[in-house]
């Protein structure tokens, strides 16, 4: 809500909160789950990379300093791993770290319990104590997470394998499962549509997935899902648009125009 008037929430103890942070800006989310349509969507830009340039775009957005019934955030990271979920914490957080030994920031591990794995993940250097002592330390998860749980659903009791993709201005999701069996996730910068593209028709050939039997499902970006859509038909019989989950209205009619991992998040109660 950058750029708009600021928002005055009341009762904010009635509300919770879910904060997406990057090194690029903030995104956040406001509702409360007792009152339809209650969706409050913003962002604040960070002007670098750095740790200083998120503090400051938290601090200069007051809604989200309030003391709010619960207070969850997903942070985007390139450098994580994804572990069985038997796997002790520590023993995630130390490999983590171990794979990433240039990387100093702090590491951090959430579980995906539809899938059976944990994600452990860095984040920068004095990131959890900020995050702890802002928002009273809460639940952080990496950014696929939510994105995880959801394509998993989708994937139930499904005969084919599947990749999914969600498409952001820059960047895309790719998450793939064969025999219901979480096989792939990552995240693939790119500058156009058609790398895009290339990078997705890679990963399915790579994979082993079937050009006329499997599917593959795209959400996020609309121009994005329009320009890609033709070139992966040429290679991809079943090529579709993901199910956007119907409770999502629920939470407001703008629910569309949020992240959708935190749409997704305030859907896992």
């Amino acid at each position: 809500m950058e750029g708009k008037d600021k928002i005055n929430i009341q009762h904010p103890e009635a509300w919770e909160l879910l904060v997406a942070v990057s090194d690029k800006q903030v995104d956040y989310v406001l509702y409360t789950p007792s009152v339809a349509n209650s969706l409050i969507i913003g962002h604040k830009a960070c002007t670098d990379a750095t740790l200083q340039s998120l503090e400051d775009a938290v601090y200069d957005t007051p809604e989200l300093l309030n003391e709010y019934k619960r207070v969850r955030v997903v942070v985007d990271s390139q450098h994580f791993v994804l572990f069985p979920v038997e796997t002790s914490d520590d023993d995630c957080l130390e490999l983590v770290r171990h794979a990433f030994a240039s990387d100093d920031g702090d590491a951090a591990v959430c579980e995906l319990p539809e899938n059976g794995v944990k994600i452990a993940f860095l984040m920068p250097h004095g990131m959890q104590a900020f995050l702890g002592r802002t928002f009273n330390y809460p639940a952080v998860y990496h950014r696929l997470q939510p994105l995880c749980e959801h394509f998993k659903g989708l994937d139930h009791g499904s005969g084919v394998s599947r990749m999914f993709l969600n498409l952001q201005p820059a960047a895309m999701d790719v998450v793939i499962y064969r025999a219901g069996a979480l096989q792939c996730v990552n995240t693939y910068p790119f500058s156009a549509a058609e790398d895009a593209a290339y990078f997705a028709l890679n990963a399915w050939r790579t994979h082993g997935l079937d050009q006329l039997t499997d599917e593959l499902q795209l959400t996020g970006d609309g121009d994005l899902r329009a320009a890609m859509t033709p070139e992966l038909r040429r290679y991809v019989k079943y090529v579709m648009p993901a199910v956007y989950p119907a409770a999502a209205m629920r939470l407001g009619r703008n629910a569309m125009q949020a992240p959708l991992e935190l749409i997704l998040l305030a859907l896992c109660e």
